[in-house]
């Protein structure tokens, strides 16, 4: 995300990468409005019927979210909302529009709070240095990228050794080849960490070194598959050290520790009256919110009072295990300084 101007409450920014959109779509809300230029059909009063040949013209729009929708597999920020200024004839009515990478935009808010400020604080200093996973075994391999919003899925490759797809006349070198071709498509200067249980990765990092592959690669081995592989990996300090400060890295770590507080009945909590009531006693040492919940009033209310007790404060994907647990939980869960 790159800032190139702010006034009078107005900040003007330009959307960098599918991560961009993601910030967006939780800096955005009924509070905020939103100015971007727009293809509207001309509307004519003597036309009863819109046809298909109505020509559209740019006009720039100022509108006032009431849906936004993250897409992340068509690369997206789909948002509708009213327009509160605009051509004359138009203020009042439904506007949809799509955001999509190196797009610009200009967001208003009349008090910039801290939950938004940091959020474009975080997305303006990447601390993930991305990568590409490819959780593979003996029957199929998942090429995943890194985001800072979860995991991506890029594609599956059957081996064909079994299922539907079971071929008599299997080749691991022509699997292999796949996998390779795949990633050559995709991979960018992203490092490639490959991982999954079993041998096969062990193999397949051996036929990347003998073909000379290009790229910088790695490889872990782990007990589960699939997604599962990424997130039993990520917290590796050799993984650490290839991907940086990872935001899914910070989530992973924050909730395992809540949940080995859990267990054994310590310095945690879950729970809005629980936690509210150690937000007030200033004894929240992390507070890790869902990001669908960020805008409500009464977790804004909590954020803000753990931040002013110097609470650390993650806020988590929707996607991905870590936000599936923390919906369990109620949405937000806290590891305190200690127990009241």
């Amino acid at each position: 995300m790159k800032i190139y101007d702010e006034e009078n409450g107005w900040k003007s920014l330009r959307t960098e990468s599918m991560d961009d959109l993601w910030y967006l779509k939780n800096i955005l809300s009924p509070d905020t409005l939103l100015k971007k230029t727009v293809m509207r059909r001309e509307d004519k009063k003597e036309d009863m019927e819109r046809s298909k040949e109505t020509k559209r013209k740019p006009v720039t729009v100022t509108i006032q979210p009431e849906s936004v929708e993250f897409q992340p597999f068509t690369d997206r920020l789909r948002i509708t909302g009213i327009i509160r200024e605009g051509p004359e004839g138009i203020t009042g009515q439904h506007q949809s529009l799509a955001i999509s990478t190196d797009d610009d935009v200009e967001i208003w808010m009349s008090s910039w709070d801290r939950i938004t400020e940091d959020l474009l604080k975080e997305s303006l200093i990447k601390g993930s240095s991305g990568a590409l996973f490819v959780s593979i075994d003996d029957e199929s391999a998942s090429i995943y990228t890194l985001r800072d919003y979860g995991l991506y899925l890029n594609g599956r490759i059957e081996s064909g050794k079994s299922g539907k797809a079971y071929n008599v006349s299997y080749s691991r070198s022509s699997y292999f080849e796949e996998i390779e071709k795949f990633l050559m498509g995709i991979m960018g200067d992203y490092p490639i960490i490959i991982t999954g249980p079993g041998f096969e990765g062990e193999y397949f990092l051996k036929y990347l070194q003998e073909k000379k592959f290009h790229g910088k690669i790695f490889q872990f081995p782990s007990a589960n598959s699939e997604d599962g592989a990424i997130y039993e990996i990520i917290g590796k300090e050799q993984v650490r050290r290839i991907l940086g400060d990872s935001r899914l890295s910070r989530e992973r770590d924050a909730m395992e520790q809540f949940l080995k507080e859990l267990a054994k009945n310590g310095n945690c909590a879950y729970g809005s009256d629980e936690i509210r009531r150690y937000s007030e006693a200033g004894a929240i040492m992390v507070l890790i919110v869902l990001e669908n919940l960020i805008r409500e009033k009464s977790v804004v209310q909590i954020m803000e009072m753990a931040r002013s007790t110097g609470s650390e404060i993650i806020i988590a994907s929707d996607s991905g295990q870590y936000g599936q647990m923390l919906r369990g939980f109620g949405g937000f869960v806290a590891i305190t300084r200690y127990r009241i």
